[in-house]
């Protein structure tokens, strides 16, 4: 789930980006959002442009876009630890060699 600060109002966009996207299926919603409020959604298809690439925190999504969310923790993880030289791509490379595991291997 993502959560983000509406910074103008929906007229006030020009470009379509997710939180744009939210807002419209606010509107479809009848809920106004204003500048200050919070949106939360799910990326679903960040790949379309129009409001399906998300779904509102209480419309139930039925999936999501690994890609997008995938792109989103590398960027944070670099970001971590950037000050130990590791940039985007040596985290990719990192994480190439992990494998996927459950909590109940630990048990």
């Amino acid at each position: 789930m993502i959560r983000t600060r509406v910074s103008k109002p929906l007229s006030g966009y020009d470009r379509r980006s997710r939180t744009v996207a939210a807002l419209e299926r606010y509107r479809d919603h009848g809920i106004e959002r204003h500048p200050g409020q919070d949106v939360r959604y799910v990326v679903v298809d960040d790949d379309t442009r129009s409001r399906d690439r998300v779904r509102l925190d209480f419309e139930a999504p039925d999936g999501y876009d690994a890609d997008c969310y995938r792109t989103r923790l590398v960027r944070a993880a670099a970001e971590v630890v950037s000050p130990l030289g590791w940039d985007r791509e040596r985290v990719r490379r990192h994480l190439r060699d992990t494998t996927e595991t459950t909590l109940s291997a630990f048990d």
